[in-house]
């Protein structure tokens, strides 16, 4: 254990009582579970902490939904992920990662939000001068040493204040801090009026609550196509509509063809190039290259992507591309411009999602890991 670490006296759930951790992490999806392990592999102690469950985005996706990568390319910590077919489903992957918590016996804060993240005091060296003296507004990634910060010998850097779904405030002391809130924290919304109406949802189940209903599906990604043919298969009639002239280019090569052979069969209508300007209890009002339409809808899903979460970033000074959401740091060891602070996963693609996924995120832990151990020593 590194000189930083300040003892952990650990609770049976794995929650530390009052003691202070080497490294605290924001976020117990796949990126922040493989930042976790790296640590925990260096003598590093670390804590997770998330609002919601493990891997609560991969829990929130379509009931039968399949990945577009293969189990090998999802697997963290160098755990085997075996399934049976070709591609793992949404119901492989969280039997996965929750064997994975259990096989490295990680300390995950689960259902405990984190409210704000408190530092302590300024770091004795920021290393090299991207960080020090930078205008404002300076948004290109640093280019530093590895040497990322210097851990004071009494460890505590940052305090973590969180609260958990009783109520109970908690404060965690801990010498770096890992953003990793992956990217289902903020909803893109489109800004009409009744977006806000109980039938609208920005996410998607399954299609069984649509059977023998109205349903229009907004937007031309994977998330899109794969809500509109999942009810449509589910007995529902269904309306996709994209701003777009066409689905998106990245759409997973084998439901491209079933999607677009159920629009030109007319089981699955379309309307392209159009945009919602009004939803109502029972239509959604369109804009289209034909004047306007009304579409009649009892459920709505707007699935038009998301945005990062980086008000915890924001809030300790990190600096934020305007034009990209992208947090300023250096990616040999993915700490920001803020010393102590790092980021894992999606957040470093900013408004770019497509970037960054598990298969190349879940590699930013151990580049963490190797900054803070260097910087104790």
């Amino acid at each position: 254990m590194s000189a930083a670490t300040v003892p952990v006296a650990a609770d049976s759930t794995g929650a530390a009582a009052d003691g202070g951790v080497d490294i605290a992490i924001v976020g117990a999806g796949p990126c922040g579970l493989a930042a976790a392990i790296a640590a925990k592999r260096a003598g590093l102690a670390a804590i997770v902490f998330d609002r919601s469950c493990v891997v609560s985005g991969i829990a929130g996706y379509p009931t039968y939904m399949t990945f577009f990568s293969t189990a090998e390319r999802l697997s963290i910590g160098g755990v085997p992920f075996v399934v049976a077919g070709e591609k793992p489903t949404r119901r492989d992957a969280l039997a996965y990662y929750r064997a994975v918590v259990d096989h490295f016996d990680l300390q995950v804060r689960q259902y405990e939000a984190v409210e704000r993240v408190e530092r302590l005091e300024r770091a004795g060296s920021e290393a090299g001068g991207s960080a020090r003296g930078a205008p404002p507004t300076e948004t290109m990634p640093l280019a530093r040493s590895a040497r990322a910060i210097d851990l004071p010998r009494s460890g505590a850097r940052f305090r973590i204040h969180s609260r958990t779904r009783a109520g109970a405030e908690q404060v965690t002391s801990a010498g770096a801090v890992v953003i990793a809130t992956g990217y289902f924290g903020v909803p893109n919304r489109l800004g009409v009026p009744g977006e806000n109406l109980p039938h609208v949802s920005h996410e998607y189940r399954e299609g069984h609550f649509a059977f023998r209903r109205r349903a229009v599906v907004v937007g031309g990604g994977n998330s899109a196509v794969d809500a509109a043919l999942d009810m449509q298969r589910s007995g529902a009639h269904v309306t996709l509509v994209h701003f777009g002239p066409t689905f998106d280019r990245n759409i997973k090569p084998w439901l491209l063809p079933d999607v677009t052979n159920r629009v030109a069969d007319g089981s699955l209508g379309a309307r392209w190039d159009s945009r919602v300007r009004e939803i109502t209890p029972t239509e959604v009002v369109l804009g289209t290259p034909r004047g306007d339409e009304r579409i009649p809808a009892d459920h709505v899903f707007l699935l038009v992507g998301y945005l990062p979460e980086t008000t915890l970033l924001a809030d300790l000074g990190v600096r934020i591309s305007p034009e990209t959401g992208i947090p300023e740091h250096d990616r040999a060891t993915m700490e920001t411009s803020q010393p102590g602070v790092f980021i894992a996963g999606v957040i470093a693609s900013g408004y770019d999602a497509n970037k960054t996924f598990i298969e190349n995120g879940r590699f930013h832990g151990d580049l963490i890991a190797d900054a803070v151990l260097a910087a104790s020593r």
